[in-house]
């Protein structure tokens, strides 16, 4: 009986201590997963932002975005970096996609009737990745934002502690309205919801707009011209746009500029989009704010994207090199031909 009485109290306190030891594993696990994503953060995602290599930053994304979701199983929340990850990543796919479509224009020109279907299928595999990234990278933005910090994106305006936090909430918000962009190239088969625009709309409001470069108003103007009624009320949409590009170049941050050449091509009207490429073009000589470089070469990215897409639609090959603001269809500038001696008589 007393054997029977320590056997068992000897099996209780073994379970005792195996329990407290795998506790206390798993709790040194899920601390050493929030160190690394808090080093990660600094040491490796805010240095990220002054660059001016956006390829770099999208190939990042896509190699570092598997590691970064895996400290799930470790108890830890990676939802704030992967919210820019799958962001970056989604970059990637969205410029494939421009490639096969630019391809997909030139095969049509030349009456290449398989090339040009098979760039067309391609380009539509790639928008769909990159619509659900960008999906992924809103919905992380909702998980963090509104499980979190109990503020439902588009209703409430969360708290914020920090301005990395202010940086997550803009960018997944602009990736949740590119991912709806996106999913409509694929034909939809990603199921973006389409009410993202207008929680996007008024979530917007949260940040300020001139520490953020003019992009929170410009994104809003940006939603006016595609959904109609959006802008009821609340000023002329494309007079909005260019306010905010002045704000963004004096900060150092064109996205502004982007979201207004974004809109332009949208609606399909070549003047908006010449005036959208040549008002970006002409900041081409100021100066990138040191601390967000990476962010102003992506809106070079997007105003370039959207010359390249015009030139080839027209000529069958992208901008020239050195040529962004400048059009195929241009007069050539008048040469100074000096004093003539019949002007003297």
């Amino acid at each position: 009986m007393k054997v029977n009485h320590l056997l068992r109290w000897g099996f209780i306190g073994f379970f005792m201590a195996s329990t407290l030891a795998l506790t206390g594993c798993s709790q040194i696990k899920k601390s050493g997963a929030n160190i690394a994503l808090r080093f990660t953060e600094n040491n490796l995602i805010l240095p990220l932002f002054k660059t001016d290599d956006t390829a770099m930053a999208c190939v990042s994304g896509e190699a570092l975005t598997p590691l970064i979701v895996a400290t799930q199983g470790m108890k830890a929340d990676p939802n704030e970096i992967a919210v820019l990850l799958y962001a970056s990543a989604g970059l990637c796919a969205e410029q494939r996609a421009l490639e096969y479509e630019l391809r997909y224009m030139r095969s049509s020109r030349a009456n290449l009737i398989d090339d040009a279907q098979d760039a067309r299928i391609m380009q539509k595999r790639e928008s769909e990745l990159a619509a659900r990234r960008q999906y992924e990278a809103f919905k992380r933005l909702e998980a963090y934002f509104e499980v979190k910090k109990k503020a439902p994106i588009g209703t409430k305006c969360p708290k914020f502690k920090r301005d990395f936090d202010q940086m997550v909430y803009l960018l997944g918000m602009l990736s949740g309205v590119q991912a709806m962009v996106n999913d409509i190239a694929a034909q939809q088969v990603v199921g973006v919801p389409k009410d993202i625009a207008a929680k996007v709309e008024r979530a917007m409001q949260c940040l300020d707009n001139n520490k953020w470069w003019g992009a929170p108003m410009a994104t809003r103007a940006t939603i006016w011209t595609l959904l109609p009624g959006a802008g009821e009320g609340k000023g002329d949409a494309w007079e909005t746009l260019k306010q905010n590009m002045r704000i963004g170049e004096r900060n150092g941050v064109r996205i502004a500029h982007a979201m207004y050449a974004m809109a332009a091509q949208a609606k399909g009207d070549e003047d908006l989009m010449r005036d959208a490429i040549r008002m970006f073009a002409a900041t081409q000589e100021a100066a990138s704010n040191p601390n967000y470089r990476l962010f102003d070469r992506m809106a070079f990215q997007i105003v370039q994207n959207v010359s390249d897409r015009f030139w080839t639609e027209k000529t069958g090959s992208r901008t020239p090199p050195g040529s962004l603001g400048k059009f195929w269809d241009d007069q050539p500038a008048q040469q100074d031909e000096g004093v003539q001696i019949d002007d003297l008589l």
